[in-house]
């Protein structure tokens, strides 16, 4: 049987990190990189078992980058601080990793939202179990990253991460915030900037998307805030390329 590694990155975890280890209990190695917790999230990870690193804080992917070189078995599961797996879900990952049949498996995420399932618009598969050789993060990405993984992939059937990162409407706005400066400065460094087209189009397009594409209009008002705050995002990012657009011309 093939050995494996739960790897998770934390920062002030302590909030679901007692669960989502519980749910890893039988890995034969759980593995927590801290980039300086002041909470309870140490003390937890120790609790439960999990051997802890600290390192302190180098971007997403850098960080995950780091995680992932201090794994110390062949086949690496990779989940955050707020994701818990499905009960069951350890065997049937084990399984998987025994049967050989794939390098890397898909699992399906449910976004909890407003202390509800957001299953009834989408389960998004991630890249989240796979050999650890030659797997390596993007550190291109500075947000919204991805894991490079050769060989042949599939979609695990049975496992689903239950995420709790998007619970509330202000944390998840939070996040957005975040990760529209971390969007933007991407893009401004890879030269896609401002335009007059997107920044009026990424609201009502991204409402759009997010309503019929990603299925939110399926869980219904909570479904529409989650688009709304979506869409937002987009526009968002928009708006600070503008916003280094003014910066940069001569005389400002």
């Amino acid at each position: 049987m093939p050995a494996l590694t739960v790897y998770l990155i934390t920062k002030n975890e302590e909030q679901h990190l007692a669960e989502v280890l519980a749910a890893c209990a039988g890995a034969d190695e759980i593995l927590v990189v801290d980039s300086g917790s002041t909470d309870r999230t140490l003390e937890i990870a120790r609790a439960a078992g999990a051997r802890v690193v600290h390192q302190d804080w180098l971007g997403f992917a850098a960080q995950k980058n780091f995680a992932l070189a201090q794994c110390a078995h062949d086949w690496v599961l990779h989940l955050d601080g707020d994701e818990v797996l499905s009960p069951g879900a350890l065997d049937l990952i084990k399984a998987a990793i025994a049967g050989g049949r794939a390098d890397g498996f898909y699992l399906r995420r449910d976004d909890r939202f407003m202390g509800a399932s957001m299953s009834a618009s989408h389960c998004r598969p991630f890249l989240r179990l796979y050999r650890r050789a030659g797997a390596r993060w993007d550190e291109r990405k500075l947000v919204h990253e991805h894991v490079d993984v050769p060989g042949r992939h599939e979609l695990l059937p049975g496992v689903v991460l239950a995420h709790f990162g998007y619970d509330t409407v202000a944390g998840y706005m939070d996040k957005l915030n975040r990760y529209s400066v971390l969007k933007s400065r991407m893009r401004h460094r890879d030269g896609r900037g401002y335009s007059c087209w997107r920044l009026v189009g990424a609201f009502p397009l991204g409402l759009l998307k997010h309503l019929f594409l990603r299925r939110m209009i399926f869980s219904g008002p909570r479904g529409w805030v989650r688009a709304m705050q979506d869409a937002y995002s987009m526009f968002l990012t928009e708006a600070m390329l503008l916003e280094m657009a003014r910066r940069e011309r001569p005389g400002r």
